[in-house]
């Protein structure tokens, strides 16, 4: 009788052999489907403005401590039809420091009528005296000045030495001759003697009425042509004298208004919590690993207890397989001075996307008594988008898989029709109103609070399963081969039965 052969169909056999192929080259972990907004780990409702077909919304936290991608590739806006809509990543600009007004009084500068490039200057001495809370002022020439009879005033002094801020612009207040194209010179110096160029514009008075207008009333002087702010560029007038001059024309100058300001102001950074592992039994060291790969702009770490002060290093990477790379050094510290509790700055870290972190006190302190506060800090981003199709539109972030996703951002220039420098700064804001945020695996408590796991020096997730896929692939090939040799190996030849026995002795012939 023939062996019974037990081995599994030629079809099943293949299909296990292609199976592991496929994990071994497939990697590790395959990104969700990016056009779903269910594959997401937050979705946030987006309320539009009214009317505007290009709009921006600003990314929260909520979003940025769940990204996969550290270019924020898994980042999508859907429509009502769960379709993405065209978008471009951009900046925050710096907000804007409120601008303040000086008022300053002009001092007429006399002039003969045939100086016009002197404007009378010559010789010019001024002397500025305060007495009992009044400033009296003193202008003296000297050389060949004209008699005062034929002067004619050519320009003025401006006393900016007490202005502290730079200065962005400057308005005149002053009457123009009709019909006359008028050039303003301005010109700064420390000595009045010196000057150097700060701008120059031309204004114009159409109106032939003869009616006198000034340049801080715009709107009583239709007829007014030219720019009536002249742009400084933020100049520092500091201790600095001012002169304006217009040749020989008819003006009168009563003052100037300097529009000054500390210029853009730092970006408000987007923060959120953190809680991190308790301390090990080194109190020296502080490992965690971070759930996203958003690059990290700072890190506040406030030490806790009172009056504690520590030179600590921040040292990422972003498995485990790699050496620790050095991102900052800093002293962390919380004190009491005065009834009032001080904490150190943030700790720039330069945008640095590291999924482990280690926080090293310095050897010769005890080092930490317990784990610090932490707090995140990112740089504001936000998307432009077109709010194509219908509402609802829903703000997606965080797919998993998504470490080498592909983006879908295009560049701003194709998306703004005539697209200038920081203009999508001026479109709309639409809100993401993450009060009613939809988080796969429920709302953590307390607003974007990061959960950090512990670190640990074994082998990391990836290469375990690097790992189990690779035996996989190899069991499964192993197997194929197996049931292949059993069906190709040549059956063996059966045992011939003999058709008659010859006897082997006498008596077994009788």
């Amino acid at each position: 009788m023939k062996s019974p052969r037990h081995h599994l169909p030629r079809p099943v056999a293949a299909w296990l052999a292609a199976a592991a192929l496929s994990l071994a080259a497939g990697g590790v972990q395959a990104a969700a489907d990016a056009n779903s907004p269910a594959a997401y780990a937050i979705r946030i409702p987006v309320t539009l403005a009214a009317d505007a077909p290009l709009q921006r919304v600003v990314l929260p936290a909520e979003v940025l401590v769940r990204l996969q991608n550290p270019g924020y590739a898994d980042v999508r806006l859907f429509n009502g039809a769960g379709q993405p809509v065209p978008m471009a990543l951009a900046g925050v600009a710096a907000a804007s420091a409120p601008e303040e007004s000086v008022v300053l009084p002009a001092y007429p500068i006399l002039g003969g009528p045939g100086t016009p490039g002197q404007a009378g200057l010559e010789g010019l001495s001024l002397r500025i005296e305060e007495q009992q809370g009044r400033r009296v002022v003193q202008i003296d020439t000297a050389g060949t000045a004209a008699p005062v009879g034929a002067q004619t005033v050519r320009g003025a002094l401006l006393d900016a030495r007490s202005v502290q801020l730079p200065v962005a612009r400057m308005a005149l207040d002053a009457d123009l001759p009709a019909g006359q194209p008028v050039t303003f010179t301005v010109q700064a110096s420390r000595d009045l003697k010196n000057w150097r160029p700060l701008a120059e514009t031309v204004l114009y008075r159409a109106d032939a009425a003869g009616t006198p207008t000034t340049t801080t009333a715009p709107s009583a002087a239709p007829g007014r042509l030219g720019s009536e702010h002249i742009d400084l560029q933020r100049a520092d007038l500091k201790d600095h004298y001012l002169r304006v001059t217009w040749g020989d024309a008819a003006v009168t100058l009563r003052g100037a208004t300097l529009a000054t300001s500390r210029g853009m102001g730092p970006r408000e950074r987007v923060s959120a919590s953190m809680a991190v592992p308790p301390l090990g039994n080194n109190p020296r060291e502080l490992v965690f690993a971070l759930p996203f790969a958003t690059p990290v702009a700072a890190l506040k770490i406030t030490p806790q207890g009172s009056n504690v002060l520590l030179p600590v290093r921040v040292l990422g990477r972003n498995d485990r397989e790699q050496p620790w790379a050095h991102l900052a050094s800093a002293t962390v510290y919380r004190m009491s001075t005065g009834g009032k509790e001080q904490t150190n700055a943030p700790v720039e870290l330069g945008g640095a996307s590291v999924r482990e972190v280690k926080i090293e006190a310095d050897a010769r302190s005890a080092g930490f008594a317990a784990a610090p506060e932490l707090a995140l800090q990112f740089e504001p981003a936000q998307l432009v988008f077109l709010a194509s199709g219908q509402g609802p539109f829903t703000l997606a972030a965080g797919l998993p898989g998504a470490s080498a996703a592909a983006s879908a951002f295009l560049p701003l220039a194709s998306l703004v029709p005539g697209y200038q420098p920081q203009q999508e700064n001026t479109l709309p804001l639409a809100l993401a109103d993450v009060a009613r945020a939809d988080i796969t695996g429920g709302k953590p408590a307390g607003g974007p609070l990061v959960a950090a796991a512990a670190a640990s020096d074994g082998l990391s997730t990836r290469s375990w399963v690097l790992w189990a896929v690779l035996l996989a692939g190899v069991g499964a090939l192993g197997l194929m081969a197996w049931l292949l040799m059993r069906q190709t190996k040549p059956a063996s030849q059966p045992a011939m039965e003999p058709a008659s026995r010859a006897p082997d002795s006498p008596r077994d012939a009788v």
